[in-house]
């Protein structure tokens, strides 16, 4: 099972992913429920592209990622809009290595259609 990472060190990475990219895109967000009293996070980032089948050129490299590393994140599209976000369930639906490891290749798969 992965460990929780520690608000800070979540930032930090994701600095650290955003600093190597052409703009930065992606950021940590906090769900509170009241109901529960419990915090969810999970990592998001908005990606737009040239067309159709740019877009799903990249949608099918971030299957394969996800695929290769057994984390699949949550996808939404829209012609050449693509937000990706992504969470550990196992852990309360929170920030593991695993999400962070995921954003950072879908990062880099995207410097190929730019």
């Amino acid at each position: 099972m992965s460990k929780v990472l520690a608000r800070q060190v979540v930032l930090d990475q994701l600095k650290r992913i955003n600093d190597a990219a052409s703009i930065p895109r992606w950021s940590l967000t906090t769900n509170t429920s009241t109901s529960t009293n419990t915090n969810s996070q999970m990592l998001e980032a908005h990606y737009k592209l040239k067309n159709f089948k740019t877009t799903w050129k990249f949608l099918n490299s971030i299957a394969t990622i996800a695929h290769d590393q057994k984390h699949h994140p949550t996808i939404e599209t829209t012609y050449n809009k693509v937000r990706v976000t992504t969470t550990t369930h196992d852990v309360g639906n929170q920030i593991t290595d695993r999400d962070v490891e995921l954003a950072s290749a879908v990062e880099r798969a995207y410097t190929e259609y730019e």
